[in-house]
């Protein structure tokens, strides 16, 4: 039950002159007038207050912490674009992480805010909170978007880059080419110079003639050699820069995420 819609009801009950919606000047006004009616205004106002801050609340916030800690968890971050079975240094963890975190943020929390507000009639498990869709969310922050300056000063201009930086993470950056697959200005790739090691030799024997392979072909084609470790280089270093970029895009527009 929800106790505090009831004490809404109770008291409009008791006093059917009570706003639906007013100012905080007009509110002030009403409690005014209201709080004349002694009797009336101690058992609409006075008893539900006593009870709900000596219990209501106390209640809930039990219940809320007991929820955080077993149910929520919003103090751990579950990388969904990491493998479980596989190790990652700090740098790698750190940006995933961020990340998961503006995922989690647009398809969890702007896509409850769009279902709520922007839908007519939602099904009930799309009302939960943990409901999660990325159109959904998407659709929320194109709204933002179309306010303009009517949204506010930051609002709309946010809510812009942070879909730019949602749809960046999720689809632009994973379609990005693998740097062992990036060609050189000679055509070949660091996989395909290096395709000759992947033979039938067991592991011991593929590694002890490993680097012997390398030697050989850095002998044999040496501007080859450079371009494929050119290529690579040159592609890492752009796409760190990349990742830097909207790292420090993200961290500055942080004070926005929230609903």
């Amino acid at each position: 039950m929800n106790f505090t819609s009831k004490r809404v009801d109770f008291k409009k009950w008791l006093f059917p002159t009570m706003p639906e919606a007013a100012s905080m000047e007009e509110w002030a006004e009403w409690n005014k007038t209201a709080e004349q009616s002694k009797l009336k205004w101690f058992i609409a106002d006075t008893v539900p207050t006593w009870f709900a801050v000596t219990f209501q609340y106390r209640y809930e916030n039990v219940i809320g912490k007991l929820k955080s800690k077993y149910i929520r968890k919003h103090n751990l971050i579950k990388i969904n674009s990491l493998k479980d079975d596989e190790w990652y240094d700090t740098d790698t963890r750190l940006m995933h992480g961020i990340f998961q975190l503006l995922v989690d943020f647009v398809e969890l929390e702007k896509a409850h805010m769009e279902i709520m507000f922007n839908m007519d009639n939602p099904p009930r498990y799309m009302r939960k909170v943990k409901y999660r869709s990325a159109e959904m969310g998407i659709k929320y922050l194109d709204w933002e978007i179309s306010l303009g300056k009517e949204g506010g000063t930051n609002q709309s201009k946010n809510a812009k880059t942070i879909k730019e930086l949602f749809l960046w993470w999720k689809y632009d950056r994973p379609s990005r080419i693998e740097l062992m697959d990036v060609k050189g200005s000679m055509g070949t790739s660091s996989n395909e110079f290096y395709s000759d090691m992947n033979d039938d030799k067991n592991d011991n024997e593929r590694i002890s003639s490993m680097f012997a392979s390398i030697d050989r072909r850095k002998d044999k084609e040496p501007e080859l050699y450079k371009d494929v470790n050119k290529a690579y280089e040159d592609a890492e270093a752009k796409y760190n820069k990349e990742d830097e970029k909207m790292l420090i895009k993200l961290v500055k527009i942080r004070k926005s995420l929230w609903t």
